[in-house]
């Protein structure tokens, strides 16, 4: 499972460009604010249907332009497949092998896809929103039962919020009855991955550490089937206390909460041991490589742990690496500079 082509018009800084890629390691290199993670942004929301840098789509639509289109041409299967999505800041479109859908949610599962970014530090000294995230995307490329639960829990919360607000009760039990039954699949699901993950966690967080750190992770629940115990609370403050999204994850290294004891060292290794346990389950799950990406590759680990991590990392399938520099003649080379790309493709050893 790997893009071969891929082809961006009006997308943040990318007026129009089209590029090959490698079924391995693809190096993006340039100088800061060239458009190296656009590019990365651009495979997130064709594996994600979502941006991991901002939720507002408008801001991906180059500066005076009338939409943004991008146009993937991959293999998946043994089988050769494409996939055009486009937002011109009201409508969304997109088409898989000639098939139109009217949500990028339709894209979830399609080509997953891991990420490592400088950014994801805040999945552990960040607020409770980002560890969520963390597990919903994760779930979301696996399990469609899964998304369906979570936008129709948010919808009932929304609902029984406004409720909240208005002081009216009448009717807000009709909401409760949905929440619960979409917040036991959300959270057994999340407990499951999490047991998933565990192994994983462990073993990449010792490698990377040199086998001096153990990592964990534990779910942190707000649970009560009783909607009726906070309600008077919930009705003064008209906000919904409980449920899946109140909960957490709690990390810890070396049995301490990681967001007080961990240095930055810790932390940067600790993200990446997620990632890593994160794209083997999904490998496991697909029976294929997920594509790989890491943004800023040179900021995550020092220079022996970075090492460490390209030799695991080449054997992934179709992997991108962004950095200022890489001192590398054996990998797809892609230099960009001002929304242009110019490709150098060299044999993988």
């Amino acid at each position: 499972m790997h893009i071969q082509r891929l082809y961006l018009r009006h997308f943040r800084n990318y007026s129009e460009v089209e590029v090959t890629l490698s079924p391995a390691v693809n190096l993006l290199c340039g100088n800061n604010a060239q458009g190296k993670t656009n590019l990365l942004e651009a495979l997130h929301l064709i594996g994600t249907g979502r941006s991991f840098r901002t939720p507002h789509l408008k801001e991906l639509i180059q500066n005076e332009a009338p939409f943004f289109f991008i146009e993937a041409e991959f293999m998946k299967d043994g089988i050769a497949q494409h996939v055009r999505l486009s937002f011109d800041g009201e409508v969304k479109k997109l088409d898989y092998n000639n098939t139109s859908y009217s949500h990028f949610t339709n894209l979830l599962g399609l080509l997953p896809i891991v990420l490592l970014a400088p950014e994801d530090v805040l999945l552990i000294t960040g607020a409770p929103a980002d560890r969520r995230r963390f597990l919903d995307i994760h779930l979301a490329q696996s399990d469609p039962l899964y998304v369906y639960h979570l936008t129709r829990y948010h919808k009932a919360v929304k609902q029984r919020n406004f409720l909240l607000r208005k002081k009216t009760v009448a009717s807000i039990e009709t909401w409760e009855s949905l929440m619960v039954v979409s917040a036991a699949y959300i959270r057994k699901k999340r407990h499951a991955v999490i047991e998933g993950l565990s192994a994983g966690l462990k073993a990449h967080m010792q490698e990377l550490s040199c086998q001096q750190d153990l990592l964990e992770i534990r779910y942190v629940s707000s649970y009560t089937e009783n909607y009726e115990q906070l309600r008077a609370k919930e009705l003064i403050l008209g906000s919904t206390l409980i449920g899946p999204h109140r909960d957490d994850l709690q990390i810890l290294i070396n049995g301490q909460d990681a967001r007080s004891f961990a240095s930055q060292g810790q932390l940067r290794s600790a993200v990446a041991a997620m990632r890593l346990a994160q794209w083997h389950h999904l490998k496991d799950h697909h029976n294929a490589p997920p594509l790989f990406c890491i943004d800023d590759f040179g900021v995550h680990l020092d220079s022996a742990r970075r090492e460490s991590l390209l030799s695991k990392i080449s054997s992934f399938g179709q992997v991108f690496l962004t950095s200022p520099a890489f001192e590398s003649s054996s990998y797809h080379t892609l230099q960009v500079e001002h929304g242009m790309i110019r490709t150098d493709l060299k044999p993988h050893p």
